[in-house]
């Protein structure tokens, strides 16, 4: 499968629909708002990370 045809969810294989508009990314609605939650928890790592360098 290529990139644009699997699930962007990183522990996901499997194929990607076109649900709620978000064709060729996500196999499932629970997948995109996994997605975003681990999307979320590395930007406040990264920012937590940069924080303690000052």
């Amino acid at each position: 499968m290529t990139d644009r045809d699997e699930c962007r969810m990183p522990t996901c294989s499997e194929p990607a629909r076109d649900r709620a508009g978000y064709t060729g990314r996500f196999c499932s609605d629970s997948c995109e708002v996994r997605y975003e939650h681990l999307q979320a928890d590395a930007r406040d790592a990264a920012v937590d990370e940069a924080e303690d360098r000052y």
